[in-house]
Parts: structure tokens; sequence; C-alpha cells
């Protein structure tokens, strides 16, 4: 069973799917977590070793791919990282949480100006999410959790200076494309800017319930 954690960038996705597996897996549950940059540097996905042992670098260079090598690129590796080592993610008494899965960057493709009706068909391919949990946060909070840390061009509309403005400008706009594709497609909505105990808690919960229905 595959769960999909999605939002903007600065949403919590990895320390939500990072803690909710956790959670899950101490619970009993078959749980675990996969994101997109596990493929480099391991064993585990041997046919992704040629890529160099640094994902920040790694991550530096797919910022600068144009546009539809970098969509296809993303859409490879995070394809990669669930079927490569785990496939039978889809199997009812398995829980895959999906880091990210291919949401945040299809929409900010988008923004960066691929055409939408081709980002839905490419992505209509991949595997499907039983349930997709989106971990809305408004811009402003985000950046608040994001400034001085690790905030990068690719997440600013590509202004190297990184400004609030443009940051707010450009994740305004991603945030517009995920809130159309969660009303489109029934995704379930939880208010990322909660207590952080409290979102892990939602996700772990409807995970669980979720769980308990697909294996009867």
């Amino acid at each position: 069973m595959i769960v999909s954690l999605v939002g903007s960038d600065g949403a919590g996705k990895s320390t939500v799917s990072r803690l909710a597996t956790e959670r899950l897996f101490a619970a009993g549950t078959r749980a675990e977590r996969v994101d997109r940059w596990d493929i480099i540097d391991n064993a585990d996905y041997p046919a992704t070793l040629f890529m160099r042992p640094d994902v920040l670098n790694t991550r530096i260079c797919v910022a600068e791919m144009p546009s539809t090598s970098r969509f296809l690129f993303l859409m490879w590796s995070v394809t990669h990282a669930l079927l490569g080592r785990t496939p039978e993610a889809g199997r009812p008494d398995k829980v895959t949480l999906l880091d990210g899965y291919w949401m945040k960057h299809a929409a900010g493709e988008i923004v960066y100006g691929l055409d939408s009706a081709w980002v839905e068909g490419v992505v209509s391919g991949l595997p499907r999410s039983e349930q997709v949990i989106y971990l809305r946060l408004d811009p402003h909070l985000a950046w608040e959790r994001k400034v001085g840390r690790d905030v990068v061009p690719y997440e600013c509309g590509m202004d190297p200076e990184c400004s609030r403005d443009s940051f707010l400008t450009h994740q305004s706009r991603i945030l517009g494309v995920l809130d159309d594709w969660a009303e489109q497609f029934g995704w379930l909505t939880v208010d990322a800017g909660e207590p952080l105990d409290e979102v892990v808690g939602r996700v772990v919960s409807t995970v669980s319930a979720l769980s308990t229905t697909e294996q009867r």
C-alpha cells in the first residue's frame, strides 16, 4: 500500500514522513519510508551506483537542468526509489510512505512553464497512491521555517539571491497547483502549520485506518 505525503517546500514532508514511519513500525505496522534521493550511494539500488555519492551536489546539478529534462529525471528518480528496492510496495499488508512523490516537483515544473496536460499525462503512468496526504502550509510560514537554513534558488523561481519575495511568489504559485489537484483528486488535506506531534498523529491514524481496511 502506497501512501504519499505531499506539500510545497517547507511543509515538513521529510520530517513528518520519518516520524510517522517510526511510529507505525513501533506499533507493529510493516512500514517503510522512501525518498527520491535514497537511490544515491545506496547498494540497495545497484542500477544507480553510477551517481555521485553527494545528495546536495546532485540536487544542485538537477536544478540546473532544462525544465523538461529536470522533470523527467525527477520522475524517474522517485519511481526507481519506489520500485527499484521495493517491487512489492503495493501489497496491502505493507505500508510504503513516499516522501513527496511526484506532486510538488510536477507542480513546480508547471509553474516553470511546462504544459500541465503533458505533465499530468506523464504522472498518470506512475504507480498509484492509495492515499495522498497533503501537508498544506502557508508560504509565509514555510519561509520562516527555511530562511537561513536550506533555501535554494529552485525553490525561489531560480532567483540566485533566494529573496523572501521570490520564495513567497514561487511557492504561492506551486500551492495554487497543489490546491487544485487536492480538490480534483480528493487528497486528504492536513494543516501543516499545526504542532508537529499533531500532524504526525493525524498521518499515523489515517494510515493505520487505511491499512486495516486494506487488509480486510
